[in-house]
């Protein structure tokens, strides 16, 4: 083992070491009190704002209802922190909501979730167990989790089972591409080392500004994969371009946002939706100091925004302080690679009890292989084969749908939908943007259908009596995206080398989280919440390290 004794690395391991020594040694405060919750499941996220409804003294308020939002003020609100969070939309929880059309019950943004989720002594399931209070069980979704099909080289369909298991996963892989066993290899070696690099991500979040330059340089070898593109590294270990176990909440993903809700009422905290943000209120020598709702002016010593770094900066920075975050909107509106590349469309889909089985896992379809080809073919016409296609039963994954909907099942067909194509409609008002973008979303609608009824012949087209397709901009008005990006800011090495992922702000005392500050996804968003709940309570980091920490 080598000793370090260079002076400068001594000087700068003890600098890097100073905020951690400072987490860790700062006492933890006494375990706040906890109260009794009256509301029904239901009432808890379909609360109206209203000044009455205010808790007298708000220690935070966190914009956007999103899981990165409920996280962290679940997680403070345990850390005795008084925590309102405002939703614009009718209900709370972002794309772990669900809504109710015909008799069916259709879910919105959460398919599946990793992570070991029915092992509660994993890292996963024991911080969902302390977010939630336990409020939340997962329902395994099977050996195989994926189907993904496309066009071979030979024309003809080729099919890849994606199992549960990595290991089961890599030996079908070397059976279906015996002259790639070495490849195989190492991307499942390059895998685990892009995973375990996300931990340096977090610390990164975690460091004063000052040090994050630093840091980036001492840690950079653990970086190195997060400035390079997909592409580049498949094509380093492969020359073959067909080589460039989850689990789904138990009563719907709609669950989680109503047991998050309980945690953060439970400790004197409010969820309130149909709560739009006009704006920040913040001090003359720029700290936030509140928001406005409604025109009311609510205040509170801290302000944290899930919606996004985009909206956080051009929407709700009052313009005397613009230039506060102007480096921040030019870099993000200047560089293309910072920006999500594409939206998506939903087709939701309702019918009566099928022929055969519904299968658990979900099905990946391409035109061919070529997954650039195929996106920018779509890209540049709307009308051309939709570049990815992924379809999956709701109603066969949750094992208490059929109690809830008796014969009836739902279907979700999503693919990608570039906002230049919708983008002309954006000012016509919702179900009112005219027959031009109607007559769009039927041509779309039908062609889902029809892949999705192909893939599905247990499904008859008689037995279907509901389908509604949202694009980029329903996305936009129901769950408050940027242009339609439902995954946030693009994630490109631009984006990892960028301080707009940075969950301290320029402005004091507002702070950001969600997907915009670790990574996409449900657990991404909440590893996001997670790390700016740290950022804002020290005290909170030691709990979270145990949390971290398989038992």
């Amino acid at each position: 083992m080598k000793v370090i004794t260079d002076p400068a690395s001594l000087l700068l391991i003890g600098i890097i070491s100073l905020p951690v020594l400072f987490y860790l040694v700062k006492p933890s405060p006494r375990r706040p009190r906890r109260y009794p919750v009256p509301l029904t499941d239901e009432e808890l996220i379909k609360q109206g704002f209203s000044p009455k409804k205010l808790p007298e003294h708000i220690d935070i308020i966190v914009i956007g209802s999103g899981i990165g939002g409920l996280t962290v003020a679940s997680a403070l609100a345990q850390e005795g922190k008084r925590v309102v969070v405002l939703e614009q939309h009718d209900v709370a929880g972002g794309n772990t909501h669900t809504f109710e059309e015909k008799g069916f019950e259709f879910d919105t943004g959460l398919h599946y979730i990793g992570g070991c989720l029915d092992n509660k002594h994993r890292p996963t399931r024991q911080l969902f167990d302390f977010l939630t209070n336990h409020g939340v069980e997962f329902q395994r979704l099977g050996d195989i989790v994926d189907v993904v099909v496309a066009e071979g080289p030979s024309q003809a369909r080729d099919e890849v089972h994606i199992a549960a298991s990595h290991e089961e996963l890599r030996a079908q892989l070397k059976t279906k591409f015996p002259l790639d066993h070495a490849a195989i290899d190492t991307f499942f070696k390059l895998s685990r080392e892009a995973s375990a690099s996300f931990r340096y991500l977090f610390g990164l979040q975690l460091v004063p500004q000052w040090l994050r330059g630093l840091y980036r340089w001492w840690y950079r070898r653990h970086f190195q994969l997060m400035s390079t593109r997909t592409k580049e590294v498949l094509e380093s270990i492969t020359t073959n371009p067909a080589l460039r176990g989850a689990y789904y909440p138990i009563g719907g993903p709609s669950v989680i946002a109503k047991a998050f809700s309980r945690v953060i009422e439970s400790y004197g905290g409010k969820v309130l939706v149909r709560a739009p943000v006009s704006s920040l209120l913040v001090s003359p020598d720029g700290a936030a100091i509140g928001v406005t709702v409604k025109g009311h002016d609510v205040y509170a010593p801290v302000v944290i925004s899930s919606i996004g770094a985009p909206l956080t900066y051009t929407t709700l920075v009052p313009q005397p302080h613009q230039h506060r975050v102007k480096h921040l909107t030019e870099e993000f509106l200047g560089k293309e690679s910072l920006q999500s590349p594409c939206s998506l469309m939903s087709l939701f889909i309702g019918f009566k009890t099928p022929r055969a089985p519904l299968p658990l896992h979900n099905l990946w379809k391409y035109q061919t292989w070529d997954h650039d080809a195929n996106f920018s073919a779509n890209r540049a016409d709307p009308n051309a084969p939709f570049s990815a296609l992924f379809m999956s039963f709701p109603s066969a994954k949750d094992p208490t749908y059929a109690a809830r909907h008796p014969e009836r099942h739902v279907a979700l067909v999503i693919g990608a939908n570039f906002y230049e194509h919708v983008e002309a409609f954006k000012d016509g008002r919702v179900k009112h943007r005219g027959p031009e973008y109607e007559a769009l979303k039927a041509g779309w609608k039908a062609r889902l259908l029809d892949e999705f009824l192909a893939e599905f012949p247990q499904v008859d087209r008689a037995s279907v009596v509901f389908t509604e397709l949202g694009t980029a901009l329903t996305n936009d008005y129901y769950l408050g995206n940027y242009k339609g990006a439902i995954y946030g800011l693009g994630h490109t090495p631009e984006r990892f080398a960028s301080d707009i992922i940075n969950p301290r702000t320029p402005i004091a005392n507002l702070y950001l989280t969600g997907q915009d500050v670790v990574s996409c996804g449900i657990v991404g968003a909440m590893f996001g919440g997670l790390t700016t709940a740290a950022v804002v309570s020290p005290a909170f980091f030691k709990r979270l390290g145990s949390l971290m920490t398989p038992s």
